[in-house]
């Protein structure tokens, strides 16, 4: 009797304890977490005219969405406005909003915005004076932190080029940001319209500054290639000027609170032949938009089996370094470069083993690994971190005679990018453009998709 007391008791505190049963166990094991993949595409906006769409964020998450429309308006008048649009922390968007005083029939450009890592920054385009060859700057400034993220829009700064264009903007934290566009200037003298770079900084106090030219060659046919801000207020400009013969690469900086460039020492020129017409730098942020960037330049003599590039970074202090000479495969078209989280850099092309992804540091720097064999191709890719900084690369993918087969994705997982696959929704569809930045919980997509007689901006989550 005294047995059976003990093992009744013993049973009791077993079930009190949750052990003997297995409904029990199972209750209190967590359920695992839901394996990363995409979110079905949701259209942003659908217009019969639209262009210039871009996604631009903190890189921890907060998003914006911006692009140009155009419609008529209800006396028959048409008009051009800038629209934008915030993600909201579940991953959904809020209505978008014309921007202050954006609507009008005045020769509006598509939109240029730049983020820092508190969530605050630009929209920025150019428009023009009615009835009138002067061509202004228009920004409007952003908080993805404000119950109202798109504040009024700063008063114009007339620019005196003809026809400016390739407009570039970056912000920094403390509350300058850098503008940069290329165009044409006439030489009094001579009579001859002369390609020029000029920049304009906006300082703390919200007033643009006179803008500074760089002169560039009357025969050059490369100009603007690039701008990154340290996102401390230091910036640096990339532009190149040259005739048939030879190219003259210029990296410059904007110190803090600088008006005025200063070349960076030991950046020389290199000849057309080193550097093929229309390959600029690459360029690449970390996480909190520090400029540890790389800029690469190709360079291959006739003959060469290899394109060589010469990483430099530039580290918090400032102070710029070159790396180690890295090989590529040639050719090595479409280049992108990325970082993840730290110190890794990644770079991707299109070469003639078909689509390569490379290390810039590591045990082996420069060794491609293809991810897509020919005949598949791309011309358009994006390199990106998501919000927990893995990198990832994302293209507009072509098969066999250029048709489009959609965008393609591939993510390193620690040890080896994973198989290209298609993201779900654009299998088969005419992608024209394609934005990725690192989202809530993730990694956001956007492209532009040609529809039945309109084009749709449309994004995707993957978390």
């Amino acid at each position: 009797m005294r047995q059976h007391l003990i093992a009744g008791t013993l049973l009791g505190l077993l079930a009190a304890c949750g052990g003997g049963g297995d409904a029990t166990t199972q209750a209190q094991v967590p359920a695992p977490p839901p394996v990363p993949a995409w979110h079905a595409p949701v259209e942003l906006a659908a217009s019969s005219y639209m262009g210039g769409a871009l996604l631009a964020g903190d890189g921890k998450g907060a998003v914006l969405a911006a692009w140009m429309r155009t419609g008529v308006d209800s006396g028959g008048t048409p008009y051009w406005e800038q629209v934008a649009a915030r993600l909201r922390a579940d991953g959904t968007w809020e209505a978008p909003q014309a921007l202050d005083g954006a609507s009008g029939i005045n020769g509006l450009q598509f939109p240029v915005a730049a983020m820092d890592a508190r969530g605050k920054g630009l929209i920025a385009w150019f428009d023009a004076v009615p009835r009138s060859t002067t061509t202004r700057l228009r920004t409007v400034p952003v908080d993805l932190g404000s119950p109202a993220p798109f504040g009024a829009r700063a008063t114009a700064l007339t620019v005196d080029l003809k026809a400016p264009a390739n407009l570039h903007l970056a912000t920094g934290s403390d509350g300058s940001a850098l503008a940069a566009w290329s165009g044409l200037r006439t030489d009094p003298a001579l009579g001859v319209d002369f390609p020029t770079v000029q920049v304009s900084r906006l300082e703390a106090g919200g007033a643009w500054g006179t803008p500074q030219s760089h002169r560039l060659n009357m025969y050059s046919s490369q100009f603007l290639h690039d701008l990154a801000g340290d996102g401390r207020g230091a910036y640096t400009l990339d532009f190149s000027t040259g005739d048939d013969a030879s190219v003259e690469n210029v990296a410059v900086d904007y110190a803090l609170g600088a008006s005025t460039a200063v070349g960076i020492a030991g950046w020389g020129p290199l000849s057309q032949l080193a550097l093929p017409t229309g390959h600029p730098s690459v360029w690449s942020l970390d996480a909190e938009g520090r400029l540890e960037t790389w800029l690469l330049y190709g360079v291959a003599g006739e003959g060469d089996a290899q394109r060589q590039a010469w990483p430099r970074s530039r580290a918090t202090s400032g102070t710029w370094t070159v790396g180690d000479k890295v090989s590529l495969p040639l050719p090595a078209r479409s280049l992108v470069a990325f970082r993840s989280a730290g110190d890794a850099g990644w770079l991707a092309g299109l070469g003639s083993e078909g689509l390569w992804v490379a290390p810039l540091s590591g045990a082996a720097p420069g060794t491609p690994r293809t991810l897509l064999p020919l005949p598949t191709t791309t011309e358009v890719m994006v390199g990106t971190r998501d919000a927990a900084g893995r990198p990832a690369l994302l293209w507009i993918q072509r098969g066999a005679g250029g048709v489009h087969e959609g965008v393609g994705f591939s993510r390193w997982d620690g040890a080896a990018w994973t198989a290209p696959a298609i993201l779900p929704g654009t299998a088969g569809k005419t992608i024209q453009s394609l934005f990725a930045v690192p989202g809530p919980m993730g990694l956001l997509a956007g492209w532009v998709e040609v529809g039945d007689r309109v084009l749709l901006f449309r994004t995707a989550l993957w978390k």
